[in-house]
């Protein structure tokens, strides 16, 4: 294939997903919806009722749980209600966005529109959230307050809570975005928004830890841990930018990375997947795996190759088709919907492991 053909692949590629920024947000936020509907029809195809490891309803709530069929119907009908709703805000919001580029001075008013109608779509979606998931309503609402105990309440806290993570980039471009409508930028805010997952994730470990003494979750800890002094780079790269100090920063941040992604890595197969060994899976147990053997070898994969997806984008950066100096291969905000498609993998084969643990090994 010639430069120019790779060239105008790349360029594309860049063309089929523009989004705005902040609009990008929304798309990921319907993409992890659909994305969750899909997982529940695949464990329904694979025959894994994953129902039971999972709490659907609120613990004072004496109606019996969903079934998978339930769930999944019920995930796929809020899946459509939302997409239906969200769809014609973003054709607008796309529309007003290439507008108030190409005009030489957009209506002042167009311009606070654009910077709105991302927010008011996400203010939709979760309104809708909290209002038809009593569960997730509950988990939100008590998030630090996570509960060890039933574990399937557990595994729920921990699904919504590790989905926020997956969000972290996307927030902080959201923000960035959206305090637009207020004429300048908030400083250094939409970093703020980035660590609160992150916090929440962490202090959720600390908790259990001092409920439980299980020195496990202190390890977990320390990997959430890890995402800390990324952040600090960032933030103190804006700070210094265009002086030698952003370049070093800019080189720790680099090997901050390498480590957080090593670590979450071994996590997800290790201790996320309960898989101890690349051959036999799960070696220490005489059950078989719940899925084909080759599913985990596939997923360990896929994770391998998104977690370092950051790594292939710095390292690639010389091929003609990658423009320099950007975060992407093939179009911007690539990396945030690799994340999101890479967390449902992981959703997957963690709900697989706390099925495997309930009800298969025993």
């Amino acid at each position: 294939m010639e430069k120019s053909d790779i060239a105008s692949k790349g360029l594309y590629f860049s063309t089929v997903f523009k989004v705005p920024a902040p609009q990008r947000f929304i798309v990921l936020l319907v993409l992890a919806l659909w994305i969750w509907t899909w997982i529940l029809r695949f464990f329904s195809h694979n025959s894994l009722d994953i129902s039971q490891v999972i709490l659907t309803r609120v613990p004072h709530d004496i109606r019996p749980g969903y079934t998978l069929p339930q769930l999944h119907r019920t995930a796929r009908n809020f899946a459509l209600k939302i997409t239906r709703l969200i769809i014609p805000f973003h054709f607008i919001t796309v529309l007003l966005f290439e507008y108030k580029n190409v005009a030489e001075a957009p209506a002042n008013n167009i311009v606070l529109v654009v910077f709105f109608l991302p927010l008011l779509q996400s203010m939709i979606i979760f309104w809708f959230l909290l209002r038809d998931c009593q569960i997730i309503n509950y988990c939100v609402r008590r998030c630090l307050l996570i509960e060890p105990s039933p574990r399937s309440l557990r595994n729920t806290y921990i699904l919504l809570s590790d989905t926020l993570t997956s969000f972290a980039k996307p927030l902080i471009d959201f923000t960035l975005f959206s305090s637009l409508i207020f004429k300048e930028p908030f400083t250094h805010f939409d970093l703020s928004v980035a660590l609160f997952p992150v916090l929440v994730r962490l202090l959720q470990c600390l908790r259990e830890y001092r409920l439980l003494r299980d020195k496990t979750l202190l390890f977990n800890a320390l990997k959430y841990s890890c995402n800390l002094p990324i952040l600090f780079c960032i933030w103190q790269s804006r700070v210094y930018e265009g002086s030698i100090n952003s370049e070093r920063l800019l080189h720790a941040q680099r090997w901050f990375m390498l480590l957080n992604s090593s670590y979450t890595l071994f996590w997800d197969i290790r201790m996320d997947w309960s898989l101890d060994s690349l051959s036999n899976l799960r070696s220490k147990s005489k059950s078989v795996v719940t899925l084909k053997k080759n599913m985990y070898h596939f997923a360990i994969v896929i994770d391998f190759v998104l977690r370092f997806w950051w790594l292939w984008v710095y390292l690639f950066q010389g091929l003609e088709f990658v423009a320099p100096n950007t975060d992407c291969l093939f179009f911007q905000g690539e990396m945030q919907y690799l994340e999101v498609i890479r967390r449902g993998i992981w959703v997957i084969f963690k709900l697989d492991a706390e099925y495997y643990t309930k009800c298969v090994s025993k």
